[in-house]
């Protein structure tokens, strides 16, 4: 590959739109029309006070664990995967984001704190939304001045994933996680500038390291961007300026995940590897990829080819020593997930599995993650990369490319990575319009105009033509009808309020559901303790839960009540019936006919869909 050429003096950007409050009233409308939006759609239940998603209630519950006096260092959520309780891999930033204005809500306005943890956990992610699409405009502002901010705020409000991620009433670490990824482009950006500085690289790792320290799938954004500066280093004339800046953020992402690993970790934790969470994996991570770059650095002045071999050679050496040190690195996040689970329920759970052609689905599926900004920013870079060429501005080119590349076949492998691929894509899709306004042809202004319009626009609303194209005739209905014949929030507010089995002094009674995406809020609604819960480290619990109602011979069923000390049992009977298999435990109670060792606890008519039986003994 033939080597840029040695840059010209940089030429004459157009100033960025400043991000004033202009800019920042801009953001703030974006995200609540879509959260209006959202009411009729993703986030509907926030209208009955239902939060969005089992994790979000799992979130509350830690953090009122957190507030009720539990230690710092305490990743065991007790009411959930009872009697055992569930080894929670989230970490503690998101969760001082809900505590503390909680407890601000608590003083000022004299709710109680349950009540408070809940207003503080709708409010979170919207909020963290705004900051990533200011984030977004800072960022798009360096890489391409004008009006692009503007731009990048309309493209990272109107991502779907990241939308959805950060909707009302959804206490989630995702929408930090975007923000401060962005936060991160935007500083790798000005660090990969000519002229740029060590000290925005550094900027740039520790933001990348406080988004590691948030959720470990940043680094899907962060490992593709300190590559980009590696990549520089090795085509530039003198790669020795940017390998320093590599070698800069390399060292403010170890030195983020050092004090995250302090602050998360009791001190005999810090050398336990772990991936669904920081760990000093992730800490070994930055630390060899500056060992690579501080080689590159040395080596930068000598010729290319002898670069190469000279930093490939650290390179290579630097990711086996990985390997050793960390086996699962390449799992990821799954190499921390029960055996039972990654079995059982993984291949269930739709934002896991991939997009067409490469699983199941219509092109549809693929629009809605796909379509908008990623076309839109790899359309702008590769117009725009001549010209950066020109005036040396290519390393800050590879920056955004690299991720956005890297996000797409994560985006492709699992749904779930919409959400990282969306940074790189808003801040690289900003510049198209600029770009088309900008070129020579068509000669026609109006033109021009014209053609920008329809391929920003235009690709924006595609993926919500692929959620339209996704709603049946009659699905909204169906849904409501099924929730209004097992409402487990219903269920839940009422066990909260009848506590049947609770013993004033005596430990929470363990309730087993027969809807395991209905554990968290149960748990968090009522007094008991709950075996069933959807998440990673949760494999044992699920499997007892699916083999205890799915049992055949209800002895079978005695013993994994026995073994999980459950005291109720509680199963919806009206929605899905004709999935149960004939002669199981949930046959017997749906059709009402329990074992005898299972005693029915009556209920009000309005939960007539459930069974709710105690377990004798």
């Amino acid at each position: 590959m033939a080597a840029p050429p040695a840059p010209p003096p940089p030429a004459r950007q157009e100033p960025p739109a400043r991000i004033g409050p202009a800019l920042v009233l801009f953001a703030v409308l974006l995200v609540a029309l879509m959260n209006l939006g959202g009411l009729a759609g993703w986030n509907a239940g926030l209208l009955d006070g239902r939060l969005v998603d089992p994790d979000s209630y799992l979130r509350l519950l830690t953090i009122l664990e957190l507030r009720e006096g539990a230690p710092w260092f305490e990743d065991v959520t007790p009411r959930l995967a009872a009697p055992d309780g569930l080894v929670n891999q989230w970490t503690r930033p998101l969760d001082l984001l809900v505590l503390l204005p909680a407890l601000a809500i608590e003083a000022l306005a004299g709710l109680p704190g349950r009540e408070a943890l809940v207003w503080s956990g709708i409010l979170v992610s919207p909020l963290t939304h705004v900051a990533a699409i200011l984030a977004a405009a800072w960022a798009a502002g360096i890489a391409w001045g004008g009006r692009a901010p503007w731009y990048a705020a309309l493209v990272m409000a109107g991502t779907p994933a990241v939308a959805t991620y950060s909707a009302l009433g959804r206490p989630d670490h995702h929408g930090l996680i975007i923000a401060l990824l962005t936060l991160g482009l935007g500083a790798a950006l000005r660090a990969a500038m000519p002229g740029g500085r060590a000290r925005d690289a550094a900027l740039a790792g520790a933001a990348f390291g406080l988004a590691t320290w948030s959720g470990p799938e940043a680094l899907i954004v962060a490992v593709p961007a300190l590559a980009a500066f590696g990549l520089a280093a090795l085509l530039a004339e003198d790669g020795r300026p940017l390998a320093r800046r590599g070698l800069a953020c390399s060292l403010g992402l170890a030195a983020a995940c050092a004090i995250g690993i302090a602050a998360e970790h009791r001190p005999a934790a810090w050398l336990v590897a772990e991936y669904d969470r920081l760990s000093v994996h992730h800490l070994g991570l930055a630390l060899l990829a500056g060992a690579v770059f501080a080689v590159a650095a040395a080596a930068g002045a000598r010729p290319r080819p002898m670069r190469a071999a000279l930093a490939g050679a650290a390179g290579l050496a630097a990711f086996a020593a990985l390997l050793a040190l960390f086996p699962g690195t390449l799992r990821g996040p799954l190499a921390n997930a029960d055996a039972a689970y990654l079995a059982l329920f993984h291949p269930t759970i739709q934002e896991n599995q991939p997009l067409p052609p490469f699983g199941p689905g219509d092109p549809w599926e693929a629009a809605i993650y796909i379509a908008g900004g990623a076309p839109l920013g790899l359309l702008a870079l590769w117009l725009a990369l001549p010209g950066w060429r020109r005036d040396g501005r290519w390393p800050a080119a590879l920056v955004l490319a690299l991720p956005l590349l890297a996000g797409l076949a994560a985006t492709f492998g699992a749904r779930r990575f919409g959400m990282d691929l969306a940074p790189p894509a808003a801040i690289a899709a900003a510049g198209l319009v600029g770009l088309v306004l900008q070129a020579r042809r068509p000669r026609s202004e109006a033109l021009r105009a014209s053609l920008a319009t329809l391929l920003f626009f235009g690709a924006l609303a595609v993926p919500f033509l692929g959620l339209r194209a996704q709603e049946t005739p009659g699905s909204t209905a169906v849904r409501a009808e099924a929730t209004a014949r097992c409402d487990w929030t219903a269920m839940g507010r009422w066990l909260g309020a009848a506590r049947p089995g609770v013993a004033p002094g005596a430990p929470a009674p363990v309730l087993i559901a027969s809807d395991v995406f209905e554990g968290p809020e149960l748990a968090w609604r009522t007094p008991y303790r709950v075996v069933a819960t959807p998440h990673h480290r949760a494999g044992r619990a699920i499997e007892d839960t699916l083999g205890f109602f799915a049992a055949t011979d209800p002895e079978a069923a005695r013993a994994i009540a026995a073994r999980r000390q459950v005291a109720l049992v509680l199963a919806c009977v009206a929605r899905g019936s004709e999935t149960i298999p004939a002669g199981s435990l949930a046959a017997l109670l749906r059709d009402g006919a329990p074992p005898p060792w299972l005693a029915p606890v009556a209920l009000p008519p309005g939960l007539s869909g459930f069974r709710l039986l105690e377990v004798v003994r």
